[in-house]
């Protein structure tokens, strides 16, 4: 689905699923952007950040961006049921546009599969976040961007994505669902 811009597919998105999901329900992510975070809870959702040890502790770590795994993994086990997606943003423009290690993505996968989630990417930043993979993650170095950001984005269900960012287009946003999770 394209959109003028990148905050109304998000917008599209989260009203959709806050027809769907029961009250007191939950997107956990790396760190939502403002306003995914404002489009998230406008739809009584909670809108909850996970970010990484690093962030706070060591900001110009190589992935700083990543969600915090052990965090993501005790929500999961105590309020799975309030969970409908989650919901990894690359790179964490929250964080401060720090990128997101494909491991990182990998877990996160890994995660919503044990749980039955789907796994959706704010991918505004998508080829930014494949460049850092490419020069700091080490078994990535050989691979080229594009197949770094094809291992990215077959992680996901879904993704949205502002089109002005990464040289895409001057304006526009999308929302994208792979057709098995619909």
């Amino acid at each position: 689905f394209l959109f003028h811009q990148g905050r109304a597919a998000e917008n599209t998105l989260f009203t959709q699923l806050g027809k769907l999901v029961e009250p007191n329900s939950i997107i956990p992510s790396n760190g939502h952007f403002d306003t995914t975070h404002d489009n998230i809870e406008a739809n009584k959702i909670s809108a909850v950040n996970f970010f990484s040890d690093e962030l706070s502790k060591n900001p110009t770590a190589a992935f700083s961006g990543n969600m915090n795994i052990t965090g993501l993994r005790e929500l999961l086990q105590q309020s799975s049921k309030q969970i409908p997606l989650i919901y990894a943003t690359i790179t964490n423009n929250t964080g401060g546009g720090q990128p997101v290690s494909l491991q990182n993505l990998q877990a996160i996968h890994a995660l919503c599969d044990e749980y039955g989630k789907p796994f959706f990417l704010d991918a505004c930043r998508f080829a930014e976040n494949a460049y850092y993979i490419k020069h700091r993650e080490d078994e990535y170095k050989k691979y080229s961007i594009t197949e770094i950001v094809h291992a990215m984005f077959s992680l996901g269900d879904g993704f949205t994505i502002s089109l002005k960012k990464d040289g895409l287009s001057n304006i526009g946003g999308a929302l994208f669902v792979k057709k098995e999770s619909v």
